[in-house]
């Protein structure tokens, strides 16, 4: 399942902004599976982390910005 950034809630891109930068120990097991369950993130040996797929979203919605 492909995933735009404007599908998701705002909770769910500060994660995967704060995820791309690195750990983020507050974010919620809930939010975890959702972001899991989206093809934007997996499980880790020390926890949640964001994936290739997660990482290309965010990097492309972020250059996308700089252009416009």
């Amino acid at each position: 399942m492909k995933v735009a950034w404007a599908d998701l809630t705002e909770e769910e891109q500060t994660a995967l902004k704060r995820m791309n930068r690195g750990p983020y120990p507050a974010l919620s097991n809930a939010l975890a599976e959702r972001l899991i369950f989206l093809g934007l993130a997996e499980e880790r040996p020390h926890g949640t982390g964001i994936n290739r797929t997660g990482r290309e979203l965010v990097i492309n919605t972020l250059l996308g910005a700089r252009f416009e």
